[in-house]
């Protein structure tokens, strides 16, 4: 009897399980099946012209969240099916699912970033920029996260900085410079810009992305160094060579140079602020060469200055 009472426990034990199983694997499928409904009716279609509407437009918040909710669930399901049945079908179909989730974000993630410079409800924007490059990298989308981000806002970085009026320097520019005129005309203009660009430029942009990046310090850094380190450097470009320049001209440049001398000097603190990273630390350094490379040249424009004034004098006694 005590036999036959173990034999019935263990049969039952065993129907339980594995009916609980069933239902389980039924469960997951119904999940994913769900969750594929969802994300197939917001595929991006590479061949339609229509006008792109975005999920995380103001009117479309319930849907903005179960997209990102049926992300989530396939984050889950893949997780358990590869951990315990590669070989299921279901792990594919999420697989696939995911793959064009990623692809809409990458899209939304773009489309959002162009409008950040025409939204006037910032926090809104951040919000959801933050949610999707969250989702994204998560899901191990980091790297397609990252390019985005650097193409659309590097572009919009050089953007700003070309409409006030900054330029790519290089030497051939500067040598159009044969008078005091068009050294102080390019300075003036310099200097305008150059607090623009500190002060609201790249300072919005690291607000920018330390907000969108608040949960990753590492990508936050390098999203700030690729949208704004080749910019910044050029930025400091003009000052350095303008002390070249100013080696040939023979017209007064002391007063020149202590304007773009104090204007750097200025904004220290900022500028320490904002490249103080080491993956951005180049331009710091650069924007600290200029400050010796003026005050050097200062120093040697008013000896200079000094002595032809009271060489003056002398002749006029």
């Amino acid at each position: 009897m005590e036999i036959t009472t173990i034999t019935i426990t263990s049969t039952t034990m065993s129907s339980t399980s594995s009916s609980s199983s069933c239902s389980s694997d039924s469960m997951m499928e119904d999940n994913i099946q769900r969750a594929e409904k969802i994300i197939h009716k917001w595929k991006i279609d590479s061949h339609s012209h229509s006008t792109f509407i975005s999920i995380f437009h103001k009117n479309n918040t319930t849907e903005a969240t179960l997209f990102l909710n049926s992300v989530s669930t396939l984050q889950r399901a893949m997780h358990f099916l590869s951990s315990n049945d590669k070989k299921s079908s279901n792990l594919s179909i999420a697989q696939r699912s995911m793959q064009i989730a990623m692809k809409r974000l990458e899209k939304e993630f773009h489309q959002l970033l162009l409008d950040y410079n025409h939204n006037r409800q910032h926090f809104i924007s951040i919000s959801n920029l933050r949610l999707i490059a969250e989702t994204m990298i998560s899901c191990g989308y980091a790297k397609e996260c990252i390019s985005v981000y650097k193409i659309t806002r590097k572009s919009s970085i050089d953007e700003a900085l070309s409409h006030l009026g900054i330029q790519q320097y290089k030497h051939s520019h500067i040598k159009k410079m044969i008078t005091a005129t068009d050294l102080q005309n390019q300075v003036k203009i310099w200097l305008n810009a150059f607090q623009i660009a500190i002060k609201t430029v790249f300072r919005e942009e690291k607000f920018l992305c330390d907000h969108v990046f608040s949960s990753y310090p590492a990508i936050r850094n390098l999203c700030f160094t690729n949208s704004t380190k080749e910019g910044a450097l050029n930025l400091f470009t003009f000052p350095d060579l303008i002390v070249a320049i100013c080696k040939r001209l023979k017209s007064d440049t002391l007063f020149v140079k202590m304007d773009l001398y104090n204007s750097i000097s200025d904004l220290w603190p900022e500028i320490d602020t904002l490249f103080s990273h080491e993956s951005i630390s180049s331009v710091k350094l650069q924007a600290e060469s200029c400050l010796h490379k003026l005050i050097d040249s200062v120093r040697t424009s008013a000896v200079l200055r000094r002595s032809e004034l009271l060489a003056s004098h002398l002749i006029h006694c």
